[in-house]
């Protein structure tokens, strides 16, 4: 193609595939959607973020601090975000940055150009926070699982599901909001507060059923063939413990490779070692308990 434009930018090694670009768009669009179509016209409060940058906004103007007609709810938001952009480019890595700003353009636009109803388009505030939430959910888990996120909390959410293996991005985005809702209840409106954390709630569910990465799983690799690990290594960049065996029906040497990962990895790994010895067992275990030195890794 000589050196004409590459659809492949900022991957693992310098690019980005297109599965990559299709599922930003895919999660910003849908979450978009969830958002200004079922959530807003709800006259619900914003979670993460975005909600403690209305917080403190709301704190200047209590305190007598105006800016005219300035929006300083978005200039709150852009300067919180300036330091979890560097801990995402300085601790997460170069491709995770560069998609995490991808995403967080993708959201500015679909928020900004999908127009937001006067009235709710259902009837029932509870039926829109169950549909927004678990829309939005998917949305967020999509752009997760293309190694980016939209910024934020998510940022956060992603650098403790890291460096911690007990941590989700749903049970850290629930931590954050409800202290944002908290504040909400207190200061504000109760019953809209309540509205909000059941949306934040299912949408929290939603993205750890959607992001494979926050399901741990073990798997056993039966097979004669020699040299599986480096399968498992240059697959999923990940350790295993070989054991030897003997089948109990043939009596033939074997060798049992046991390995931890996340759902996601799984899938691809299974397909690998498919691929390299079709006679090969493997059988997998989701949602292990895991103690000691495993890292969660961003695809």
């Amino acid at each position: 193609m000589g050196k004409g434009i590459n659809m492949k930018l900022f991957s693992k090694d310098g690019y980005l595939p297109v599965k990559s670009i299709f599922l930003m768009l895919a999660g910003s669009l849908i979450y978009s959607l969830a958002m200004n179509i079922l959530i807003l016209p709800c006259g619900m409060y914003s979670g993460g973020v975005l909600g403690i940058a209305q917080l403190i906004n709301a704190l200047l103007e209590y305190l007598g601090v105006s800016f005219s007609n300035v929006n300083m709810e978005g200039i709150i938001y852009f300067l919180i975000n300036v330091p979890l952009l560097v801990l995402a480019y300085k601790s997460l890595g170069k491709p995770f940055f560069f998609k995490t700003v991808a995403c967080t353009v993708f959201y500015t636009i679909f928020l900004a150009v999908i127009p937001v109803p006067k009235n709710m388009i259902l009837d029932d505030t509870v039926i829109c926070c169950v549909a927004g939430g678990l829309i939005s959910g998917i949305g967020i888990g999509l752009t997760l699982l293309s190694g980016g996120c939209g910024g934020g909390e998510e940022i956060i959410c992603v650098y403790l599901t890291k460096k911690y293996h007990n941590f989700s991005v749903g049970k850290v985005t629930v931590i954050i909001n409800i202290f944002v809702y908290g504040c909400c209840a207190i200061f504000f409106n109760l019953t809209v507060a309540v509205y909000s954390i059941l949306c934040s709630v299912i949408s929290s569910i939603a993205v750890d059923k959607v992001h494979f990465q926050n399901i741990t799983t073990d798997m056993f690799i039966v097979t004669k063939k020699a040299n599986v690990q480096e399968v498992i290594f240059n697959t999923v960049n990940r350790g295993a413990t070989k054991i030897d065996a003997t089948g109990t029906y043939t009596g033939d040497d074997t060798a049992v490779y046991v390995v931890v990962l996340s759902k996601n990895e799984a899938r691809t790994l299974k397909k690998e070692i498919q691929a390299f010895d079709p006679d090969a067992f493997v059988f997998i275990h989701e949602n292990v308990d895991v103690a000691g030195n495993f890292k969660k890794h961003l695809h």
